[in-house]
This record gives structure tokens, sequence and C-alpha cells, in this order.
């Protein structure tokens, strides 16, 4: 008895485009789902470097403006030093009114400086996360930022940390025994000096009624070394503000990307 095996009609067209569309069809969908996966982890990574952004602006706010709280007193003080250097050097006060003037200043400049918090940018850069900001102005923003006003802060610190150090220990030390006794109040030095020398008020005015504070002042090149070191401060001083000026537009507009 033969057996007779039944035979499969062959596909016609139809059925091969139907599996065709299908196969397509599945593979767009997966296609499409994965990379809506990877944008919606992508999107939650960006969240998360604008928080921390926003993080790092903020006390970079907060610190320029605790260096901003002391300015109008430390210029005042500066002042009142170049004129009365001026005066004396011209003839039109004499060293006891120099000494009062001096002694009357209630802050110089401590050249204290800023150290700006790029550690979200820098990890957005390794990261490649930059290319994924969308926003064309925050790019610039950003980079103006951290990458131009970086660079020009390391140069200005260097610059200003220098000039207060010659200035103070070298160049005019006649107020830095001062600065030393608040800084020792702060650390609680033992308290092993007379108040004699150790007050902040005592101290300066032994150090002024030595002979080698007037002769400092006498000397004409202090006038030169006082104004070198004003300009220094008022250059330190505007870049702050310039940095202050771009913080704020960098938090307002990363603020706006959340």
């Amino acid at each position: 008895m033969e057996v007779h095996h039944a035979h499969h009609k062959p596909k016609n067209w139809k059925e091969y485009i139907t599996e065709f569309v299908m196969l397509f069809a599945a593979v767009t969908l997966g296609f499409f789902a994965e990379n809506y996966r990877e944008h919606k982890i992508i999107d939650h990574r960006m969240e998360e470097n604008y928080q921390a952004l926003l993080q790092d602006l903020r006390q970079d706010s907060a610190r320029i403006k605790e260096l901003q709280t002391d300015n109008i007193l430390e210029r005042t003080g500066m002042m009142i030093l170049l004129e009365a250097v001026y005066q004396y050097q011209d003839n039109l006060v004499n060293w006891e009114q120099v000494k009062n003037r001096i002694a009357s200043i209630e802050k110089l400049p401590s050249y204290q400086t800023f150290f700006m918090n790029n550690t979200t940018f820098k990890n957005m850069q390794s990261s490649g996360m930059l290319s994924y900001v969308s926003n064309k102005d925050l790019r610039k923003e950003l980079s103006f930022y951290y990458e131009v006003l970086f660079k020009k802060l390391l140069d200005n610190n260097a610059l200003y940390d220098d000039d207060g150090r010659k200035f103070y220990n070298d160049q005019f030390p006649i107020t830095q025994p001062t600065n030393n006794r608040k800084i020792d109040s702060l650390i609680g030095g033992p308290d092993q000096l007379t108040a004699r020398y150790r007050t902040s008020e005592a101290n300066r005015d032994f150090i002024l009624n030595l002979p080698i504070a007037k002769a400092i002042v006498q000397d004409p090149l202090t006038l030169f070394k006082v104004e070198s070191f004003y300009l220094r401060f008022c250059v330190y001083r505007r870049l702050l503000m310039t940095l202050e000026e771009q913080n704020q537009k960098l938090i307002e507009i990363v603020r706006q990307q959340q």
C-alpha cells in the first residue's frame, strides 16, 4: 500500500510581503523601543547633571558674596592709606597725622582668593554629556564660565596671592603683625605675649612708633608699591564682579532646563 505525502503549496508573493512587513515592523519597533529607553536614560542623567550644576553654581555664588562682603571697607582702607602716603610725601601732613590715619583704617585687603567649583562641568565634559545640552546659549555660557573665566581666575589668583604676600611681608609690613594677631585668635594660639604686643590695637600702635615704620612711609617707592597693590586689588574685584554676573546668568539658564 502506497503512502502519499502531502505537498506544501508554494507561498504566493502576498505571503512573502506580509512576513517581510511583520519582520520589519518588529525590528523597527525594537529599535524605537531601545532608542526611547536610551533617551530616557540620557534625560535622567542630564537632569542629575543640571541639579549638580546648580549646586556647584550656588556654592560659587555664596563664596563670591562672602569675598565681596568687606569690599567697601577694604577699598576705603586702601584709600585712607594712599591719601596718607601721598600727603606725607607731599609735606602736607606730619608723621603724627599719618600714624593716626593709618591707625584709623578698619580693614585692608586680605588677598583671599576664590576657587571655582568645576567638578560637574569636568565630569560632563569627560563623559560626553555636554554634547546632549541642546540649549546653545547654555553651552556657550558654560564654556565661557568654566573655561575662559576659570583660566583667567587661576592666573589672577596666583598674581593676587603673590602681590599680597610681597606687599604685607616685604613692601609694607606695618600692618602685618595686626593681621597675625587676628589669625592667631581664630586658631587659638597660646597666650604667651603680653597685652602690649598681643592685642591688635596695641600691637599696631607699637609698630607705628618704631623708626622703621616712619622710614617705610618716607620711602618714595612706598607710594608706588601701595598704588601697585591697590591696582591688583581693583583688578581682582572687577574679575569677581564679572564672575558673579556670569554665575547668576548661568543659574537662571540652568534652572530653566529643569
